[in-house]
């Protein structure tokens, strides 16, 4: 008899912020280059969500903020092995994939569900990585366009198809023009 994954899979539901779930932005910072950077989401979540995570036995830092308790999940890009890197699962409010070509990037204040893996590590240890995002209440994402100092990296080396997909710009809000009025 094969001896059963001692994996949970466990499903929060919160505020997102900070989503580098797509190839494009996931983060590359130094620190991580072995791993060709991670993906990684912040969820802000109330009390019955925090406390279902910490019943799942997931031992990620969590921190009170105002709104809820915040935790950021993650996941490689290469991991040791092939199924544990890659971009995870990221879908729409009808569960369909993430159409990023019309959807763009996920705006900080989204609303959504997280699918987090939690597994033992070993040594006594417990390890988390997040598997999916399902956003179920969008909101527009807005760069100041400043980035962070772990976000720049050298892009003359990629090709234009790595760079891609750009973020779309922000479409302009039309409102009526009385018949008499001059519009310049």
């Amino acid at each position: 008899m094969a001896k059963e994954s001692k994996t949970k899979f466990v499903e929060v539901f919160g505020t997102l912020e900070w989503a580098k779930v797509f190839e494009s932005n996931r983060d590359r910072a130094s620190w991580n280059e072995e791993k060709e950077g991670e993906y990684k989401i912040t969820v802000v979540m109330d009390d019955a969500n925090t406390q279902k995570l910490k019943e799942s036995g997931c031992a990620k830092a969590m921190h009170s903020v105002e709104g809820g308790t915040k935790v950021t999940f993650a996941r490689p890009h290469k991991g040791k092995f092939e199924w544990q890197g890659g971009a995870p699962a990221v879908a729409n409010v009808k569960g369909q994939p993430w159409d990023f070509e019309v959807d763009g990037y996920i705006g900080n204040g989204s609303t959504g569900l997280v699918r987090v893996a939690v597994y033992p590590a070993g040594n006594g240890r417990i390890g988390s990585r997040l598997e999916s995002v399902q956003v179920i209440d969008a909101v527009e994402f807005e760069s100041d366009g400043t980035g962070s100092t772990s976000s720049f990296r050298d892009l003359s080396s990629l090709s234009s198809q790595e760079v891609k997909p750009e973020v779309k710009p922000k479409k302009a809000k039309v409102s009526p023009i009385e018949d008499d009025a001059i519009p310049f």
